[in-house]
């Protein structure tokens, strides 16, 4: 489905079916390119009006950003466990990986002591800001800038879970990651954000549920509601393919599928006229198209790949389409060996890129109503593997941000003195149980009705309150 350069920058000429047609819609050019799935088949046209009365009927509607930090991010070398009994069992078991204390040492990467946690818990030096002593190299754009205080009240926007999990943990990548976008301990052929716009989505909007990417994250599969997917927009740092596959073959295919209309309509071939009819719908407009548009995207993103996608979050987000869920997979975390440089790089620009999306959404209008959710299949062995990395373990870091969200210090840390038998960190929050707060207490709806082994048990903070969103 080509998306129209209007549409993107929120309808400015108007709203009504008049301003909504396909010939004023072409008169400005096209944006970009989204990949619909949905049960049937949607009007280009309808698609629009739907995703505009969507927005209409809540102009404050609530969304999530879920980043999916592939391949199993080490907790314990992003927030580092540094109370009085854990810290030199963690340096004893980490000799060369072991982070220090206070500033960045030659080849030990330093940390800074997180607010509101005691003692208990420090960021590694590439997510804090160089402003707050850290390696990151941006003066605003930092975990600690994000996380403030600690205390959940305005500027304190980074909740921090640590220790986040199932029981008994799977340390494969596939199965992992299929539980937890399935919300569940079994591989559904649907995902929890997908069953959620089942319920309490729009059977006729696909932007109201957008992975960025070219193909649909797992979490967002649906059963009924429509969703896409969209890789990029033009001039967005990375460009459109222009290969076979890409824009251009695209539009080259168009020209072949529309010699096929004998075919496609020929008695009993209703499965090719369906497909030549959503081939139709993704590329005829675009095939008219001489140029592309060039949107106006947030600045002060860190270099690499995660950048552009949270910039085109963003901007979609901004553009009042209806669209209440959006998916990213990033990363590379998989260190079993060089994880000082692998990890390192990583967090420096996701501390960046998440600071400069945080800004990027208030500067749009919508800061206060969209929520970000991180998180990884599962964290890493407290023991490094002799090889300067480490190797599949239980119990990650799961993080929410944004300004709605209740920063500090929301899960309980399991502490290094007591270990699970293999000697993997013990697991005192369920990633259901997070999965459940989000359902009901920001997105609204019942998550009885969307995870299949609901109700899960309430976690405790460490601060003393409840909840995870102010």
């Amino acid at each position: 489905m080509s998306i129209p350069n209007m549409a993107l920058a929120g309808f400015p000429e108007g709203k009504s079916p008049h301003a909504l047609t396909r010939r004023r819609l072409l008169q400005f050019g096209a944006a970009g390119v989204a990949s619909v799935y949905a049960p049937r088949m949607l009007g280009w046209e309808s698609v629009w009006e739907s995703a505009v009365a969507q927005a209409a009927q809540n102009a404050a509607q609530k969304a999530i950003v879920v980043i999916f930090m592939a391949g199993g991010n080490d907790l314990l070398n992003t927030v580092v466990p540094t109370s009085g009994s854990d810290y030199p069992i963690y340096v004893s078991a980490r000799p060369t990986l072991h982070r220090g204390l206070g500033r960045t040492a030659g080849r030990v990467v330093g940390s800074q002591t997180v607010p509101a946690t005691g003692g208990e818990l420090a960021f590694a030096n590439p997510l804090v800001s160089s402003a707050g002593g850290g390696d990151n190299g941006d003066p605003r754009h930092g975990f600690d800038a994000i996380y403030g205080d600690g205390m959940g009240g305005p500027g304190s926007n980074l909740a921090l879970l640590p220790g986040v999990d199932y029981m008994p943990p799977s340390l494969s990548h596939f199965v992992s990651s299929d539980y937890w976008f399935a919300g569940d301990l079994d591989a559904l052929n649907t995902g929890w954000l997908g069953r959620y716009l089942d319920v309490y989505g729009s059977s006729t909007n696909p932007l109201q549920g957008i992975s960025i990417g070219p193909t649909i994250n797992k979490s967002l599969r649906s059963a009924s509601a429509p969703i896409c997917a969209i890789e990029t927009l033009p001039d967005h740092g990375f460009a459109l393919p222009r290969g076979p596959g890409g824009l251009r073959g695209m539009i080259d295919g168009n020209r072949i599928m529309a010699g096929l209309g004998g075919i496609a309509a020929s008695p009993g071939n209703t499965e090719l006229a369906f497909t030549r009819q959503a081939y139709q719908l993704g590329t005829e407009v675009q095939a008219e198209m001489d140029s592309l548009g060039q949107p106006a995207f947030g600045s002060g993103y860190a270099p690499g790949n995660l950048g552009p996608q949270l910039q085109l979050a963003a901007y979609l987000l901004g553009a009042g389409l209806g669209t209440r869920v959006i998916t990213i997979n990033w990363g590379s975390f998989d260190t079993h060996g060089s994880q000082i440089d692998e990890q390192d790089r990583q967090l420096s620009e996701l501390s960046i890129s998440l600071g400069a999306f945080l800004d990027d959404l208030n500067a749009r209008g919508v800061g206060d109503h969209v929520t970000t959710l991180l998180f990884s299949e599962f964290g890493r062995r407290v023991i490094e593997n002799g090889g300067q990395g480490t190797d599949h373990g239980a119990g990650g870091l799961l993080m929410l941000a944004g300004n709605s969200v209740k920063g500090g210090f929301a899960s309980p840390f399991p502490g290094l003195r007591s270990l699970d038998p293999v000697g993997d960190l013990q697991v005192p929050t369920d990633f259901r149980s997070v999965y459940s707060s989000v359902i009901s207490d920001w997105l609204g709806g019942d998550p009885a009705q969307i995870l299949p082994s609901a109700p899960f048990p309430s976690f405790s903070r460490y601060d003393g309150t409840s909840g995870l969103f102010n």
